[in-house]
């Protein structure tokens, strides 16, 4: 993956490629020599726990 980042340091754009960020650069009349173009890390998805439910009540005999 690879972001696109504009003078002010914003990121911009996220793509695959780098041909997509230039072609995101082209379509919004961006100039590249004011723009950084930077691998960004694959994320690692999550573990999700669930939680349990209270009943309301239970365990209280």
């Amino acid at each position: 993956m690879h972001g696109l980042y504009d003078h002010d340091g914003i990121l911009r754009f996220i793509g695959l490629d780098r041909e997509a960020c230039v072609a995101y650069a082209e379509l919004f009349d961006l100039s590249l020599a004011r723009c950084s173009l930077m691998d960004l890390p694959v994320p690692l998805p999550l573990a999700v726990r669930t939680r349990q439910r209270m009943i309301p009540g239970a365990g209280n005999s």
